[in-house]
């Protein structure tokens, strides 16, 4: 007897990267995922020389801004939700950002490196970005700062590091006792970064996106026109996950991606200040 199959309803759709897929290359693209995802859909097309496309999943990051000269004791902004949400209407605020001040980045897995999608530049002379990692004590990372062609966050870019083996998972509180009570993260094991710049930024300096690059480049291959699906979860955790990064062996190539929400909603992040 034939048997029928129906394909689940997928809910509300939306394509997301540039209209008839991102452009692939050997050089890594990147894609946020809208926020509200549940599944997504992959279909490489359009290749030219190359034989497959490969892709990695960006693992969701939490982004946080210390607002004050107190650092982590003082006033803090969550800019997580707006970071990685798919869209270039909510952006990350570094405007006038001090010299001094700092960038908590962190993740439930390592991560070698953070994505970011410039929208306001910086331009303010001789900045320079370093990057530290926790190994019971702030560790100087040595990230490369593909945002800086003469000053950091002056385009768009990657900030990537080998992944230390010294790395500790661990909580805010742990690494600082004073740090806001009222801070949801505080007590969440998480390898964390710390994000300085040696410099004040520009009075308007702001990033579309900050997503997660994988820890590994042992990238999931597929073929042209052969089409990939998957449940995701677009949120914190250690299978959690905001985006995607795409490219090709060889040649060129384009990549459709599109993201369901099945039972819920697509919506952009807000930010939490505490």
């Amino acid at each position: 007897m034939p048997t029928e199959i129906l394909g689940a309803n997928l809910g509300h759709q939306r394509s997301a990267g540039a209209a008839s897929g991102v452009s692939l290359s050997t050089t890594a693209a990147f894609t946020p995922f809208h926020r509200g995802t549940e599944h997504i859909d992959l279909i490489p097309r359009n290749f030219a020389t190359a034989v497959v496309a490969r892709y990695a999943l960006c693992p969701y990051l939490v982004i946080l801004k210390a607002d004050s000269s107190d650092d982590l004791a003082g006033r803090i902004e969550d800019y997580s939700a707006i970071a990685q949400d798919g869209s270039t209407a909510t952006s990350v605020d570094l405007s006038s950002l001090a010299a001094g001040r700092n960038v908590y980045v962190g993740s439930a897995i390592p991560f070698r490196g953070v994505n970011i999608d410039v929208d306001t530049t910086n331009s303010t002379g001789s900045t320079a970005l370093t990057v530290y990692y926790w190994a019971g004590s702030w560790v100087d990372i040595s990230d490369s700062d593909g945002t800086s062609s003469s000053v950091s966050l002056d385009q768009d870019g990657s900030v990537t590091w080998t992944v230390p083996s010294a790395w500790q998972s661990t909580s805010l509180v742990k690494i600082d006792r004073s740090v806001n009570s009222s801070l949801h993260w505080r007590d969440v094991s998480m390898y964390w970064t710390k994000w300085n710049w040696s410099h004040a930024m520009d009075s308007t300096v702001t990033l579309d996106h900050m997503l997660g690059i994988n820890e590994s480049t042992a990238y999931a291959e597929v073929p042209a026109s052969l089409g990939t699906g998957m449940r995701i979860h677009h949120g914190f955790g250690s299978n959690g996950i905001a985006g995607i990064e795409t490219l090709t062996n060889a040649g060129t190539g384009n990549m459709l991606v599109t993201c369901s929400a099945l039972n819920g909603y697509f919506s952009t992040g807000t930010l939490t200040t505490v």
